[in-house]
């Protein structure tokens, strides 16, 4: 299914509440949303707090080895049971009236139970409610809907491409120097589209980072593509080519390379790469990427993956955790430059975060109101423009042999009208 090219996201739904209530209820209550990695609570008791769209939730592993996500509220009176941003425990006690409940959610005690409440009080019903939680590749995803299709069938053709980016090495992937949390101005579509497959706005948002030379080969020759799957998942690609390069992933030790744990496929989707960056509708954002140099006291080109959690405050701020993979096996040292890098160059505080979060800022600023802010924006890069190179690897969904194409967007556009129940 292909949408419209003159159908656009209204401008309303970046600044109404109206709209970001509908949103709350069908795009974040009805997708499977990203909570964090599973290697954040690798033991019984961890936990970690986080949100699902406006509800605060507790991310948690049990005795048995499984990961819950559950309602951060109180089956009593509401109050949060977890106020802390991570630890460890084995039941979580409301500071009100003093409910607890266990590492899964279940109602383990009430004061006064036995002398304050009549026989029909029933704990087994007033456990916090729990969403559907889902693992794909490391990442902990939950839902509300207990209808909506699995995981993996909501992922679609973009598993491939997940388990290419997280599953290339055979210890698998870790969070490193845990989760940052920033408050920034801008609805939280504006960066989700952004992430989606936006390679046109690099050279003059970021102009100053090619002047300095950070991008390094990611500002010579390249072949671009986009990919996306109905289910409004996306992600751009880029390699070097001049093919005089070594077919290598780029950025890595050599001990690290030599336990790549993929199919022919998969490993062409990382060799060579210069940049893969995506989304996982509606608020998983990730980038992988190996930056030459950043800064005196970190020289040599090396990898970094970054994964963000979106979520939206109110229609003009959102919320963006960031966190930093690094592949379990790696050297100390090189978990600590990778680190170093992903935070330098994608961090809260980096350069390029400065020049998109201006941007996201001054979209906000130029909204309009019900009055003066009614043009649609446009999508219609890449329509009716020939298509180039073949991508090194094959793999599956729609893709676009454009680098510069506004292809993701459009099909972002597309299932977000189409949960909305808004006529593009």
């Amino acid at each position: 299914m292909t949408t419209d090219p003159s159908a656009s996201i209204p401008r309303s739904h970046y600044r109404d509440g109206e709209a970001l209530e509908r949103e709350f209820a069908t795009v974040y209550g009805e997708s499977w949303v990203f909570i964090g990695h599973e290697s954040e609570v690798p033991a019984a008791g961890d936990y970690v707090t986080r949100s699902m769209g406006a509800n605060p939730v507790i991310m948690s592993r049990t005795e048995d080895g499984a990961i819950h996500v559950m309602l951060n509220s109180c089956t009593h009176r509401g109050t949060e049971v977890c106020k802390l941003s991570y630890g460890n425990t084995t039941t979580f006690r409301c500071g009100y009236h003093g409910w607890v409940f266990g590492a899964d959610g279940d109602l383990k005690g009430v004061p006064g139970r036995r002398s304050l409440y009549g026989p029909s009080f029933d704990p087994g019903r007033l456990g916090l409610r729990k969403a559907r939680v889902g693992t794909f590749c490391g990442l902990v995803f939950a839902t509300w809907a207990q209808d909506a299709p699995d995981l993996v069938e909501s992922l679609g053709d973009m598993a491939w491409y997940l388990r290419g980016l997280f599953e290339l090495f055979s210890g698998g992937l870790e969070v490193h120097g845990g989760a940052h949390t920033v408050d920034v101005r801008g609805n939280w579509k504006i960066h989700v589209e952004n992430f989606a497959g936006d390679g046109y706005h690099l050279k003059n948002a970021h102009k100053t980072m090619f002047d300095l030379g950070v991008m390094g080969t990611q500002a010579g020759a390249v072949d671009g593509f986009v990919v996306n799957v109905p289910n409004g998942h996306s992600l751009r690609a880029q390699y070097l080519a001049d093919e005089g390069v070594p077919e290598a992933v780029l950025g890595y030790e050599d001990a690290l390379l030599e336990s790549i744990d993929a199919d022919e496929q998969h490993r062409r989707f990382r060799e060579r790469s210069t940049v893969i960056h995506g989304m996982v509708y509606p608020n998983l954002l990730f980038i992988t990427t190996a930056p030459l140099y950043f800064g005196a006291d970190a020289d040599g080109a090396v990898a970094f993956t970054q994964l963000r959690q979106i979520t939206p405050i109110d229609p003009h701020h959102h919320r963006v955790t960031y966190w930093t993979l690094v592949p379990r096996d790696a050297s100390p040292e090189w978990k600590s430059r990778s680190y170093l890098y992903s935070t330098r160059q994608h961090g809260a505080a980096s350069f390029f975060e400065a020049d998109d979060l201006e941007n996201f800022r001054r979209i906000d600023a130029g909204l309009g109101d019900a009055v003066a802010g009614v043009e649609p924006f446009n999508y219609e890069l890449g329509i009716d423009v020939a298509e180039r190179a073949t991508p090194p690897w094959t793999g599956p969904g729609r893709i676009v042999r454009q680098d510069l194409t506004e292809a993701n967007q459009r099909n972002l556009v597309r299932r977000y009208l189409e949960q909305m129940g808004v006529e593009g």
